[in-house]
């Protein structure tokens, strides 16, 4: 549309669409899904259950389609500007977002969640304390109570004293893509990957 859409995360199978449109000056979600019949996409839905008068943002769809982990800022129960929120399909419907609270959200700014494709690792970005500088990628890990663990930083090889942001974990599990200013590039931001090496590195 002539708004602005960006941000589209897309279900494994290649059937779910997400992606943040700006409405009335504040970012909402809509979704789509593709036509069996057609293969077309169909006319996007506003994500009623999620949107709210303030900016719903930067987000992941898990593998399946059945979870969006995803940022919102300036929220009642926030613990600061931004923080992430995690929502489940189920039934025909998403679950009112939850905040995953701590030790996954702190004062400091959290936002650009990735999840991996097993939806038992969740990388994202933050200003929280103990980063190099910045915007620093971290990681917390599903434990098998189903809360998430304490966040640790992804270290010095691949964050850097400047904003390393916008995760992507491959499918594979051992692939991670992102976006930073701090490594040596073109300049600004530019694109980059690492690969996990057999200690798990």
């Amino acid at each position: 549309t002539p708004l602005p859409e960006y941000l589209p995360s897309l279900s494994a199978d290649g059937q779910l669409l997400v992606f943040t449109r700006v409405v009335n000056g504040q970012e909402d979600f809509y979704f789509s899904f593709r036509s069996p019949e057609t293969n077309d996409w169909q006319p996007p839905q506003p994500l009623e259950e999620l949107n709210t008068p303030v900016n719903e943002g930067a987000h992941c769809l898990s593998a399946d389609g059945r979870v969006l982990v995803f940022t919102a800022c300036n929220q009642r129960d926030g613990l600061g500007s931004c923080d992430l929120y995690i929502s489940t399909w189920s039934k025909g419907e998403w679950s009112p977002p939850r905040n995953l609270r701590p030790p996954v959200n702190s004062p400091g700014y959290e936002t650009q969640p990735s999840l991996s494709a097993n939806g038992n690792t969740l990388l994202f970005a933050s200003t929280r304390p103990g980063g190099f500088g910045g915007n620093d990628l971290w990681q917390s890990d599903r434990l098998p109570d189903g809360r998430w663990s304490t966040p640790r930083n992804l270290g010095p090889a691949i964050n850097t004293a400047e904003d390393d942001q916008a995760p992507f974990l491959h499918p594979d599990g051992r692939t991670l893509y992102f976006m930073s200013k701090g490594h040596p590039g073109m300049g600004g931001f530019d694109l980059f990957f690492s690969r996990k090496n057999a200690a798990g590195e």
